[in-house]
């Protein structure tokens, strides 16, 4: 799923055809479920990015129609998995708690950015919101970016009036806030009782929220220093993976992508 969406292209077998003959529990069921509607993200991440390309304005303003159709339906489809995780679950999903890698540094230090971190009901949960974050934050950051685009080629298009989608869809603060909610999950992820497990989930997100904070141009992307060394501690080395996700690996400095520039 993760090299689809950094190339834009479609996956070739949907994920629930895939497991049809596997027997899965209520929480294998409900990340399987997720990767379905996660499998249409490329397409869309595609069609948005396409959208300043096309020519004349009526074949532009009748594509940009039937994407609002498809983004609206991936964010319904998103919304009903999201309403059914929460209504299997007896109380919030996650939750904020005093953040003790906050605690640990000094006064004056310029990474005291969280306060708090976010605590997850389990590891299981974690691993689906994070990725529900990351999606939201992915096609929100990549059409606010397309937007800036066509407003620039193009300024009396009526963006929210032709997407018709809601205007938080257009703010990137709304962009902003997912990001954070990415970074400040990172601890809990990366405590004891998490073990391996935990940081094994972290690479897309983060890699998706650094890029967002970086592109900001944020001083909250310094938070990322500090859990670096928390993963260090724990002999994880996530910090090249996400430069490669970002700038490509040293033989291959084209842009991944995750995210539209």
């Amino acid at each position: 799923l993760v090299v689809a969406i950094s190339t834009r292209r479609e996956l070739s077998e949907r994920p629930l055809d895939v497991l049809s003959g596997f027997n899965l529990d209520q929480k294998g069921s409900q990340e399987m479920e997720l990767y379905e509607v996660l499998s249409r993200l490329p397409g869309l991440l595609a069609a948005a990015e396409n959208l300043p390309e096309l020519r004349p304005r009526d074949v532009m303003e009748s594509r940009m129609a039937s994407f609002a159709t498809e983004y609206q339906t991936f964010q319904d489809r998103l919304d009903m998995w999201l309403n059914s995780v929460q209504a299997h679950y007896d109380g919030p999903l996650y939750w904020l708690e005093p953040s003790e890698l906050y605690a640990q540094l000094p006064e004056s230090s310029l990474e005291r950015i969280f306060p708090q971190c976010i605590q997850f009901i389990d590891l299981s949960v974690a691993h689906i919101q994070l990725l529900y974050w990351t999606a939201q934050l992915l096609l929100r950051s990549v059409l606010f970016a397309t937007c800036q685009i066509l407003k620039k080629g193009d300024s009396d298009i009526n963006l929210v009036n032709t997407f018709a989608i809601q205007v938080d869809g257009l703010d990137f603060s709304v962009c902003h806030d997912l990001a954070c909610k990415i970074a400040q999950s990172v601890e809990c992820l990366t405590r004891t009782e998490a073990g391996l497990v935990g940081a094994q989930v972290l690479g897309f997100p983060m890699s998706v929220a650094r890029g967002c904070l970086q592109l900001m141009e944020s001083r909250d992307i310094v938070w990322f220093n500090v859990t670096f060394r928390r993963l260090s501690v724990l002999d994880i080395r996530l910090e090249g993976f996400l430069n490669d996700m970002t700038i490509g690996p040293r033989n291959d400095r084209r842009p991944r992508q995750l995210l539209c520039e």
